[in-house]
C-alpha cells in the first residue's frame, strides 16, 4: 500500500447492511480519530475498497446478495488489497463461525455487539499488525465446509443467469419504450442543455459505462453523460449477485449522427458485454443515435430561430433607445446594459476616443462590475499589441476565446486582475471615422459564433448612430445656447451706455458661457501705450489690489503680439506655453487661458482675458466663435459708449458756450449801461470836484469849512475812481494775453472791491508770495474771475461777518491763487453742480447762476483749472491755477485796465 501522509487520518472501510450498526461504528471510530468509509452491500464495498484503498476493512458476514465469505475472497484477489487486513465483524454466534471467517480469508474476528470501550483498541491492534489464524488441525474441516458453500452458491448463480436472460428480453422491450419517451425532450433547452439531459437518461437506461456526443460546428458542441449517470456496474448481472465472467469485454461504438444524409457528428458509447451480445447492443445504439440526431437537429433549429428573434428584439430595443433620449451618456449607458444582457456577458464597456488626445480612449459607459474602473486606455499610433490598439489599427472586430493565451496581447495586467477569459472588441465608426470601441468581456471561456459577431456589429452600428445623433443634438443645443448668450449680451450691452458697466456685463457673460473660473476686461489707453484693467469677474480677493493698479505696456513684445493678432490667443496647458509668461499672467495659478482681442474697424481697442484655475479646458471652435461674437458686441457697445460720451461732452461744451454767450451779452449790455451812467455822472462829478478844488484854494487850511471841502474832494475823487473802474471793467475787448504779475492783478481787483465798501464788514488777509513767476493772461478777464470769487465770498459772510484770505503761491509749473472764506460752506449735494450754468443757491433776485460757470470757462481758456474744497458751516476754498511763465518779462501795466 502507498505510504499515507503524516497529517492524514487512517481510513477504515466498514461493509455493513444495517444502518444502525454503521452509525454506531462510525461514531466510535471517528471519536478515536479514524476516517470512516462505509458501504451497505458487498458490491458497493468492493467498489469502495478499490476506490478508497483503506488501511483496514471491517466486514459483516451476513450480507444480502453476495455474503461476506465471497466478498473477502474477491477483495483478496486484487493485488493492491492483498495486504489490507480484513476483519470479520459479525453477530453470528454459532460454533465455528470464527474459524470459518479466518479460513475464508479474514485476518481477524470481532463479535457483535461490540464493546465500545474495547473496540478502538481492537482495531488499533489489527492496524498494528495483529493477525488471527485457524489451527492447522481444524483448517481442513472448515475449508471443506467453505468449498461446499461456494459450490452451492455457484448453482444459485446459474439459476440467476437464467433469470438474467429473461431480464435482457424484457430490457429490449424497455428500450423500445425508451424511443417513445425521448419525445418528451424539448428543444427549448438549447443543444447543449438538451443533450446533457438526454444523455444522462440514455446512459442510465441502457447501462453504458460512458456515453458522449460530439457535434460538428458551427457551433461545435461536445457533451458527455454526467459521471453519476455512467458509473454503472460493469455487468447487468450485478443486481442478482453474479459477477461478469473473465471473457466479458468492454466494447466502444462510434455511431454517426445524420439527418437526411447530412452528418451532424458522432455518438460514442462504451459497454461491458458478454460474448455474443455485441450485435444486439449495437442495433439498439443505432436506434438511439438516430433519435439523438433528430433531437440535436431540432434543438439547433430552435436555437437558430430564437437567436434570430433575440437579434431582432435587440435591434428593436437599440432603436428604441436611440429615440428615447438624446443624451450621449444616457444612450451609451442603456446600450451597454442591453449588450451585456443579450450576450450573457459579465461586463460590457464603451470607450470613446478623447477629442483632445486621439491616442486615448475614455470610458463613457459600463454595464457589469469590475474591481478597478480603468477609465482610460492609451495606445500608440501603429501599435497593435493591445486589444484597443489592434482594433484601432485594423478597424475590424477582434474576438478571443482565451485572451490571456494570445501572444499578441501584451498589456494583460488589468485583464488578469479582473479574471477576464474571453473578449469581443467591436469598433464604432462615424462616417468611416473611428470614434470608439465596444468591449464585451467574459470571466468564463466563451466561443464566439458568427451570429454573435453579426449581432455585435449591428449593435455597434446602433451605438455609432446614437453617438452621432446625440452629438448633433448637443451641437444644436450648444449653438442655441450660444445664440441665446449673444442675444442676452447684445441686450445687456445696449441697455446701458456706461462703459464700465458694458464691460462688466460682457465679461460676466463670457466667463459663464465658456465655463471659466475668472476673467477680466482691458482697454487700450488713449495714447496706445498700455492696456488698462477696467473690470474683473470672480477675481481672487488677494489679487484685486495688484490687478487694479496693473498696466500692461503695449510695447512689450509679448503684448504687442496680442495687438497684432486678430483672432484669440489660447492654450489648454497655459503654464507650459511661452506666450503666457508675462508677470501679470503668472499672478494666477492658471491651467488654461484665453485672450480674446476686442477690435473695432481693424484696430485693437482692448480685450478679454479668461482663466481656468482648477482643471485644463479643451477649447472648441464653437466656443472660440462665441467668444469672438461677445467681444464684437462689447466693441460695438464700447464704441457707442465713447460716442455717447463725446456727444455728452459736446453738449456740455455747447451749454457752457451758450452760457458764456449769454453772460457776454449781459456784460455787454451792462457795459453799455455803465458807460452811459458814467458819462452822466462824470459831468456833475467834474463840476463838484472842480468847484471843491477851487474853494479849497480860496480857504486856507485850518479855516472853517476847509475840512468839509477836503472831505468833498476826497469822496468826489473816490466816486471818480469808481466810475473809471466801472468803465474799464465793462469795456468790450478782444482776448489779449499779456505777461503780468498775478499779485498786481489781485491788488487791483481788491482795490476795486474795497472802494465799493464791500469789505467793510469782514476781515481781509492778503498773503502774496514775492517774486512769483509771471503768467500770461488776459488781465480784464482774469480780474473778472477773481472779482466773482471775492464777491461770492463776501456774499456768504455779509450777515455773520468773517474773514477773507487771498493767498498766491507757486505749485509746480503752475501759479495758484486761493480765495478762502469762513462763511457757511457748500452742501455736499451741491458741490458737484456749482460750475453748472444757471445753478445757484442765491435767491432769484440775487444771482443768475452764471458767475462760476463763466469763471471756469475763462480759466480753462487760459489752460488752467479751478478747484474747490468746502466744509459745511466752516467755509470754502477756491483755488485758481494758471500756467506759469518763469523768466518772462512783465509788461508795463495798461493804465486803462
Amino acid at each position: 500500500m502507498p505510504a499515507r501522509p503524516l497529517d492524514q487520518k487512517t481510513k477504515i472501510l466498514y461493509i455493513e447492511d444495517n444502518r444502525e450498526n454503521r452509525l454506531l461504528v462510525r461514531a466510535v471510530l471517528e471519536a478515536a480519530g479514524y476516517l470512516i468509509v462505509d458501504a451497505e452491500d458487498g458490491l458497493a464495498g468492493i467498489e469502495a475498497a478499490i476506490r478508497e484503498e483503506p488501511a483496514l476493512i471491517l466486514l459483516d458476514i451476513n450480507l444480502p446478495g453476495v455474503d461476506g465469505y465471497e466478498i473477502v475472497a474477491i477483495l483478496k484477489s486484487f493485488p493492491n488489497l492483498v495486504s489490507t487486513p480484513v476483519i470479520a465483524l459479525t453477530a453470528y454466534a454459532m460454533q465455528g463461525d470464527r474459524q470459518r471467517t479466518l479460513v475464508a480469508g479474514c485476518d481477524g474476528y470481532i463479535q457483535k455487539p461490540i464493546d465500545v470501550d474495547a473496540f478502538p483498541r481492537q482495531v488499533a491492534e489489527f492496524l498494528g499488525g495483529k493477525r488471527e489464524k485457524v489451527e492447522s488441525r481444524d483448517e481442513g474441516v472448515y475449508l471443506r465446509e467453505l468449498n461446499q458453500r461456494l459450490v452451492y452458491r455457484l448453482l444459485n448463480q446459474v439459476e440467476e443467469l437464467k433469470r438474467l436472460n429473461q431480464h435482457f428480453v424484457r430490457r429490449a422491450s424497455q428500450l423500445e419504450d425508451l424511443h417513445h419517451s425521448m419525445q418528451d425532450i424539448t428543444s427549448e433547452l438549447g443543444v447543449a442543455p438538451m443533450l446533457e439531459k438526454l444523455l444522462g437518461g440514455l446512459a442510465g437506461a441502457i447501462g453504458t459505462t460512458s456515453l458522449s456526443v460530439e457535434l460538428t460546428g458551427p457551433p461545435a458542441v461536445t457533451v458527455a453523460a454526467p459521471q453519476n449517470a455512467v458509473e454503472q456496474p460493469r455487468s447487468v448481472l450485478a443486481g442478482s449477485g453474479a459477477t461478469p465472467a473473465e471473457d466479458w469485454t468492454e466494447v466502444e461504438w462510434k455511431l454517426p449522427l445524420k439527418i437526411r444524409g447530412r452528418s451532424l457528428g458522432v455518438m460514442t458509447a462504451r459497454h461491458v458485454l458478454p460474448p455474443g451480445a455485441k450485435a444486439d447492443e449495437e442495433q439498439l445504439l443505432k436506434i438511439v443515435a438516430d433519435q439523438v440526431a433528430i433531437a440535436a437537429e431540432n434543438a439547433r433549429l430552435y436555437e437558430g430561430v430564437m437567436r434570430r428573434a433575440a437579434e431582432q428584439e435587440s435591434l428593436v430595443e437599440s432603436g428604441r433607445l436611440l429615440t428615447g433620449t438624446l443624451q450621449v451618456s444616457e444612450v451609451l449607458s442603456r446600450l451597454s446594459e442591453l449588450v451585456r444582457s443579450r450576450f450573457g456577458a459579465d461586463v460590457a464597456r464603451i470607450l470613446i476616443i478623447s477629442e483632445d488626445t486621439p491616442s486615448v480612449f475614455r470610458l463613457h459607459a459600463q454595464a457589469g462590475a469590475t474591481r478597478t474602473a480603468r477609465e482610460t486606455v492609451q495606445h500608440d499610433a501603429g501599435d497593435d499589441d493591445g486589444l484597443i490598439g489592434w482594433i484601432a489599427k485594423h478597424r475590424r472586430p477582434l474576438a478571443y476565446s482565451d485572451v490571456l493565451t494570445e501572444p499578441r496581447v501584451k498589456r494583460r495586467q488589468w485583464l488578469e486582475s479582473e479574471g477576464v477569459v474571453s473578449v469581443l472588441g467591436l469598433p464604432l465608426f462615424l462616417e468611416s471615422e473611428l470614434v470608439g470601441v465596444l468591449n464585451i468581456l467574459y470571466r468564463t471561456r466563451h466561443v464566439f459564433t458568427p451570429e454573435e459577431l453579426a449581432l455585435g456589429e449591428a449593435l455597434a452600428t446602433s451605438a455609432s448612430v446614437a453617438i452621432r445623433n446625440a452629438r448633433l443634438h448637443e451641437q444644436t443645443e450648444e449653438r442655441l445656447r450660444h445664440t441665446e448668450t449673444l442675444l442676452a449680451v447684445s441686450q445687456d450691452a445696449s441697455s446701458t451706455l456706461e462703459l464700465t458697466e458694458i464691460l462688466r456685463r460682457t465679461t460676466r457673460a463670457m466667463v459663464r458661457a465658456l465655463g471659466a473660473d475668472t476673467g477680466g476686461a482691458w482697454l487700450l489707453s488713449e495714447d496706445g501705450s498700455r492696456f488698462v484693467p477696467i473690470v474683473g469677474y470672480h477675481v481672487p480677493k488677494e489679487l484685486l489690489g495688484t490687478l487694479e493698479t496693473a498696466n500692461i505696456k503695449s510695447l512689450d513684445p509679448r503684448v504687442s503680439d496680442w495687438r497684432r493678432i486678430e483672432g484669440p490667443v489660447y492654450a489648454s496647458h497655459s503654464q507650459d506655453d511661452p506666450r503666457f509668461t508675462h508677470p501679470i499672467a503668472r499672478l494666477l495659478p492658471h491651467k488654461s487661458v484665453l485672450i480674446q482681442p476686442m477690435r473695432w474697424k481693424g484696430v485693437a481697442i482692448g480685450g478679454f482675458a479668461l482663466a481656468w484655475l482648477r482643471e485644463h479646458h479643451r477649447f472648441t471652435s464653437e466656443e472660440l466663435g462665441l467668444a469672438e461674437g461677445i467681444a464684437l458686441q462689447a466693441a460695438v457697445a464700447s464704441e457707442n459708449s465713447r460716442l455717447y460720451e463725446g456727444v455728452k461732452q459736446q453738449m456740455a461744451e455747447l451749454k457752457r458756450t451758450q452760457a458764456q454767450l449769454i453772460q457776454s451779452t449781459k456784460l455787454a449790455a451792462i457795459g453799455e449801461l455803465a458807460a452811459n451812467i458814467a458819462h452822466e455822472i462824470n459831468n456833475p462829478l467834474t463840476s463838484v470836484l472842480g468847484f471843491a478844488s477851487y474853494l479849497a484854494e480860496q480857504i486856507p487850511p485850518g479855516r472853517p469849512m476847509r475840512e468839509e471841502l477836503d472831505l468833498i474832494q476826497e469822496e468826489a475823487g473816490r466816486a471818480r475812481d469808481i466810475v473809471r473802474d466801472l468803465l474799464h471793467f465793462s469795456r468790450q475787448r478782444e482776448f489779449i494775453p499779456q505777461i503780468t504779475d498775478l499779485n498786481v492783478v489781485l491788488e487791483q481787483t481788491l482795490g476795486m472791491v474795497r472802494r465799493q465798501g464791500a469789505l467793510d464788514a469782514i476781515t481781509l488777509e492778503e498773503h502774496y508770495t514775492p517774486g512769483i513767476a509771471p503768467v500770461e493772461v488776459d488781465v480784464p478777464r482774469i480780474k473778472q474771475v477773481f472779482l466773482n470769487l471775492i464777491n461770492n465770498a463776501v456774499y456768504v459772510m455779509k450777515d455773520t461777518g468773517g474773514s477773507l484770505t487771498i493767498r498766491s503761491s507757486a505749485s509746480g509749473d503752475m501759479v495758484q491763487v486761493e480765495v478762502i472764506d469762513t462763511g457757511t460752506g457748500i452742501a455736499p449735494e451741491h458741490i458737484d453742480r456749482i460750475f453748472e450754468p444757471f445753478f445757484t443757491t442765491k435767491p432769484d433776485v440775487s444771482g443768475t447762476g452764471l458767475g462760476l460757470s463763466v469763471s471756469l470757462g475763462i480759466v480753462q481758456s487760459h489752460g488752467g483749472t479751478i478747484e474747490v474744497k468746502s466744509e459745511l458751516g466752516r467755509g470754502s476754498t477756491f483755488t485758481v491755477k494758471l500756467p506759469a511763465r518763469p523768466g518772462a518779462v512783465v509788461a508795463e501795466p495798461d493804465p486803462d485796465l
